[in-house]
Parts: structure tokens; sequence; C-alpha cells
């Protein structure tokens, strides 16, 4: 007879056992709540929460399991459904204490402070010495403010355990928060009396003496923490953090220089010296220092977005483009990816692609106040001025203290003529950054639209101090300097600029408008052709190229100019408005309404386009209900311009509604008095509503004003038909 191999047996039964396991759902249970404790142990906590709700599935009334799932849900940071489970544990096991108080802490988060402190006190009553429930109170009489209480628990909790460093932390804390500074700072010391070896002891006094400005101190407390142990991270941080307070930044950096070696592969430690490089200004040592790191670790999606956002700060788009495209390969749809694409793009002057980019990257990052502001970035290039206050105004929502934000904002508010909004603003961001000289700008721009000449250019001197080379900073002094018959002054340094960046488009096409109002046309025309030259889609460029040839007298040059600044810009309204100036000056009524027709179609917001728009219906044979509409809008988007008061007047007389025409004229007569076309728009209103006497003083003063103002005819034959009494 044959008998089967040893070996075999022993597998057969082993398979009979595993087989026995699965049919017994308590040991089954057992095996998985096992298996989800040895994952909690080893940090893998999604592993134990499955594990978990395995051994829940077995046996739904496993209290045990309910609360070990509570804890794991505590450590994933998921309060809600740890509420739940521990609930679920202290109804099917009221003894368990443990789960008892890790509920009430979770009462104290949901503001549900007298359940906290009843589930405590129920445990204290039966456990007097428990140490957890006297933290509980301690923390619930913090919520409720009454310090005295929470420092009374507290002090009991420290007694009962009082090898905790942590516990001394908490008392250190409720003394601080009732004010007793010197209490707080004798329970720190007495944590580092108890436990003189633990690290977390002296980062808690550092950190205290750190809110204190007591730096030397904190200084001394985190060198020990450090000395205590050679690898710890947590006090090198706060080691740094507290020589850039003291403004050792030497010392800083060599902390976070000394990061890498101490934690090679821990991203925290070894991004950190890159980081402090970029948050501190210092861009080109950020750049090459993030290079090297993505290098040592060219799967960190981190660092590559880092670098690419640093060269785009230091204009270097083509290399942030080359590492962008190998972030998109590997993943199309990275949102960071997307929203450095989109940077990309913009900085390369294709704004519409910008834009469309952007909407993604702001979609797939809704929180990213980084994706909003460039995306009403774009938006502004592309002309939609309401839909980048939006976005600018979504990202300092989303990020209060943003800067870049506040000052974008400023720069529109001024733009539309709100100018105290445009300095609030513009004050809130150099608050924010004192640095950012894009606050300065703004407000420079806010002043000089208040005329304060002196303030505007005192702002624009600290913008272009912080960056010399700003466009956008030195098209405003230029503007400043021109007020003040100093625009000599602005090309002199415009010139030393261009001599310093001969190939920079910008500052050539800048060169030209100096030239320009110093009417030397000539030399305004090649700037601006060098700036052409360089970068075929120099913005504005040809609509200067178009004031030039109309300063010449070459009115046909002019128009061709302004149609070629269309087709490469036709979101920007100031060609289309410069166009229609033209036209209307020749006579070509039909052609200048339909290019205003157009520039409507681009912006039906703007009021100045209503406005033109509604003048040409109502004088050369528009809709008048349609010019009645256009002005409306123009009054809602600009309440307190004469120029739409007399648009949305105009209108009304035209309808034949002359109380609300006669409103709206007197409105703009007496925001703008003396302007000859006003008055005689008034004047028609005020006869056609039969009051003569008031239509004869204004008709007289708009002819006294100006005898050959358009409309002085038509004023004159009014006048002699009153005289004669037609009425």
């Amino acid at each position: 007879m044959e008998f089967p191999n040893k070996r075999v047996i022993i597998f057969i039964t082993g398979l009979s056992f595993l087989a026995s396991c699965t049919r017994d759902p308590n040991k089954l249970k057992i095996k998985y709540l096992n298996s989800g404790d040895a994952y909690f142990q080893a940090g893998r906590f999604q592993e134990s929460v499955i594990e978990f709700r395995s051994a829940i599935e077995i046996d739904p009334k496993f209290a045990v399991a309910h609360y070990h799932l509570g804890r794991a849900y505590l450590a994933i940071h998921n309060p809600e459904m740890a509420f739940r489970e521990l609930t679920e544990c202290v109804t099917l096991d009221p003894s368990n204490s443990e789960a008892q108080l890790q509920l009430a802490s979770l009462l104290i988060y949901r503001k549900q402070l007298a359940q906290a402190q009843s589930i405590a006190q129920k445990v204290l009553s039966q456990q007097p010495t428990n140490a957890a429930a006297h933290r509980i109170l301690g923390e619930k009489h913090i919520a409720a403010h009454d310090f005295p209480k929470a420092i009374t628990e507290f002090q009991k909790v420290v007694e009962l355990e009082p090898q905790v460093v942590a516990n001394y932390a908490a008392l250190a804390a409720a003394y601080s928060a009732a004010g007793r500074f010197p209490e707080a700072e004798d329970a720190y010391k007495s944590a580092i009396l108890k436990n003189p070896k633990s690290v977390q002891a002296h980062i808690s006094l550092g950190q205290f003496y750190f809110t204190q400005h007591r730096l030397s101190d904190a200084e001394t407390e985190m060198r020990a923490a450090c000395g205590l142990d050679p690898r710890a991270l947590q006090p090198r941080f706060f080691l740094a953090r507290t020589y850039i307070a003291m403004g050792q930044t030497a010392a800083a950096e060599k902390v976070y220089a000394d990061l890498k070696a101490i934690a090679p592969n821990d991203p925290n430690a070894y991004r950190a010296l890159g980081m402090y490089y970029a948050s501190t200004g210092q861009t080109e040592k950020a750049a090459a220092e993030l290079r090297a790191t993505l290098s040592a670790h060219p799967k960190d999606g981190t660092i590559r977005a880092g670098l690419i956002e640093i060269l785009l700060d230091l204009n270097r788009v083509d290399e942030a483009s080359a590492l962008n495209q190998e972030a998109l390969k590997g993943s199309p749809a990275d949102p960071q990816a997307m929203l450095s694409q989109g940077r990309i793009l913009l900085a390369r002057g294709e704004n519409e692609k910008a834009r469309l980019a952007l909407e993604g990257a702001a979609k797939a990052l809704p929180n990213s106040a980084l994706a909003h502001y460039f995306l009403g970035l774009a938006q502004q290039h592309c002309g939609l001025a309401d839909s980048a206050r939006d976005s600018f105004s979504t990202a300092l929502q989303l990020q209060p203290g943003m800067a870049t934000a506040s000052a974008a904002l400023a720069s529109l508010a001024v733009r539309q003529g709100n100018r105290d909004e445009g300095m609030r603003l513009a004050e809130n961001a150099r608050q924010s950054n004192p640095n950012l000289p894009s606050a300065y700008l703004s407000s420079a721009q806010a002043l000089l639209a208040k005329s304060d000449l002196k303030g505007a250019e005192s702002a624009i001197q600290e913008a272009l101090q912080r960056d010399p080379a700003s466009l956008a900073a030195l098209a405003t002094l230029l503007k400043v300097y021109g007020q003040e018959g100093r625009t000599q002054e602005a090309l002199q340094r415009i010139t030393n600029l261009i001599s310093q960046y001969p190939k920079n488009a910008g500052l050539h096409f800048l060169q030209g408008l100096a030239y320009f109002g110093l009417r030397d046309f000539e030399k305004s025309e090649a700037s601006v052709r060098q700036a052409l030259a360089l970068d075929p889609e120099t913005p504005d460029a040809y609509t200067l190229l178009a004031n030039i040839h109309l300063a010449r007298g070459a009115v046909d040059a002019a128009k061709a100019d302004l149609q070629t600044a269309i087709t490469a810009n036709p979101r920007s309204l100031l060609n289309y408005m410069l166009l229609v100036r033209e036209l209307e000056k020749e006579g070509n009524w039909a052609e200048a309404t339909r290019q205003c027709e157009r520039a409507h179609e681009t912006d039906s917001s703007a009021p100045v386009v209503a406005d033109e728009l509604a003048f040409l219906y109502l004088e050369h044979g528009g809709n008048v209900n349609s010019a009645v509409s256009l002005a409306q809008t123009a009054k809602q988007s600009m309440p307190d311009s004469p120029v739409t008061a007399d648009a949305l007047g105009w209108a009304y007389y035209k309808l034949g509604s002359f109380g609300p025409a006669i409103e709206q004229l007197e409105e703009s007569c007496r925001k703008a008095p003396g302007n000859p076309i006003y008055e005689y728009h008034l004047g028609m209103a005020y006869m056609a509503a039969h009051r003569f006497d008031s239509a004869k003083r204004s008709l007289i003063a708009a002819l006294h004003t100006d005898p050959h103002f358009p409309g002085a005819e038509s004023a004159l034959m009014a006048l002699q038909q009153m005289a004669k009494g037609v009425r």
C-alpha cells in the first residue's frame, strides 16, 4: 500500500484549516480586526479602514471594530465618519471609556460643548483619575473661553501624567490664553525638567518664545532640540524660521541646505532650500537649486511645477515650456501643468489660447487663487474687463492677502472711473506686499486720474525702484512727465534702458511714444518700426503708427494702420473708436456705424462704445429705441458721467420723452458746464417741452461758448423760430 508524501499531507491540512477559518465568521472578523490593527500601527490608515469595515460587514454589532474604524477615520482626517463610528461603538458598548472620550473630543470640534462635558464627567464618576477625561474638560473650557477652569483641569492632567510633554503644552496654552505668560513659560520649562531629552519639549518652549518675540531664546531652544536628535526635521524648520525673523538669512540658508543631507529622500527636506530661495525673491538661486533638485528627484511634480513658475517669473519662457511639455506628456490633464501652460501662452502674448487653457485650469483647480488670478490676466488682455474683475475677485476671496489680485483689481477700478476704490485696493496690496511693483503702479494710476501729478510720480518711482524695466510703470511715468512738460526726461530714461536691453520691443515702442509726445514723428516712426521688427505683435504699435500718420495728415495710411491693429487685436476697442472718429470726420456715417457696431459686439458693456453708437443711430438714421437701450446701458455702467447723461437725455428727446430728457440733460450741463453740445441738447429739449425762456438761455449759452460747434446752425434756427413766435 502506498502512502502520500508527508509534505502533501501538511499542505492539504493547512488548506483545510484556512477553509475552516473562512467558514467561521467569528474567527474571520478577528482576522480582519488584527489585520486592520497591523496596518494602523504601520501608518497605512486607508488599508486599515478597509480591514475594519470588512470586520463590521461580518458582524455589524462588533463594537471594538467600530471603535478602531473611528480611530482610522480620525487618522485620515475624516471627522464626520469618525463621529458616526464612535457613536455606534458607545451605543453597542457604553463601557468603552476611550471611545466615549474620543467622541467627546469630536463633540467639542462640533461645538457641542455641553454633551462633551457630560461624557467626560460620566467617565470621571467611574474613573476619577482618568487623565484623558480631565483633558476633555480642559479643552471644553478653552472652547468656552473659561480659562481659569481650563487651567485647573490641565493642572490635574499634568499631575496624573507628569511624563507626557503634550500635557504641559496644553496647560501652557491655557495660561497664554488667559494672558498669564510667565506661568505659561514655567509650564513649558517644567516639561523640560521632567523630560530633559524630549525634542518636543524644547520645540514647544521655543515656539512660545517665538510668539513672544524673544527670538534669541527661541533660537537657544531650537538648537537644543536639534542637538538631542541630529536627524529631526521639525526643530530645524523652526530654527530656520527663527533665523529669518532675526534677519540672519545666511544662517537660515545653511539650515535649509543641511536638511538635504539629513533627510535626502524626504520631500519636505530636499525641497526646502529651493522653496526658501523662491519665497525670498532669490529667483536665480531658486531656479538653480530647483533644477538640481529635479535632477536628483525627476518624478517630483511639485519641484517641476515650482521650477516652471520660477522660470516664468524670470521670463525664461522656452525653458519653462520644455519642462512643462514633459509634464503634459506624462499627464495631459494635470491641472498644475494646465496652469503653467496658460502662463506660458500668456507670456508669449497668445492671449486667447492662454484664456482657454487657464479656464480649464481654474475649473480643475477651483480653490487655487493663482489659477483664477492668471485667468483674470488673460481675460484682461483679451479685453474682457468684467470677466477679469470676477476672476481677480475670486482669487482674492480664496486668498485674502493676495497682493497681486488686489493690485489688478485696483487697476481695473481706476480704468472704470472708480478712483477711490482703486486707491483702497492699491493700499491693501501695498500692505500685503510692500515690495510689489504693481501695487505702487495702481496707486500711481489712481492718483494720476485725480490729477495728483506729484503723488503719481512718487508712487511710480517706488514701482520703478522695485522693477526698473517695467513697461507698464514706464508708460505711466511717460504720461505723468508728459503732463508736467518733462517728456524729454522720460525719453532719456527709456533710451538708457534700451542700451541695457536692446532687444526689448516694448522699450522701443515706449521710446516711439515719447518721441511722438515731443512731435518728432520721424524718430517716433523709426522706434515703432524697430519694435515691430523685434516683435511683430507688439501691443498698440499699429495704433501709434496710425496716430503718427494722422499727425502728418496721411489719413488713408492711418486708417490702414487701424485696420491692421484691429486684425491683430480684435478685442481692442481703442482702435475701433479711432477709426470711427476718422470715418465720422469724412462723413462716412454708414461705415462709421458699422465699425462702431463691431466694437459693440466685441464688448456690449463698454459705455463709451454704447454712447457713440447711440448718437450714430440718433443722428444718422438708426433705430431710436435701440439708441435709448444703448444709452441706458452706458448710463448704468457710468452713472456719474456727463457723457452718458447727455447721450441718454438726447435719446429720450428723440423718442419724444421730453421730461426724462430734460432731467438727464440738466445733469450733463451741471456736471460739465460750458460744453456747447450739452447746452444745445438741453435747449432743444426745453423748446420741445415749451419752456421757451429756458430754451433761449441754453441755446445762446451754447453759441456764446463756440459759435461754430456741431449743431450751431440748428441752434440759430431754433432761436429764430422762437423769436418769430413759432411754437
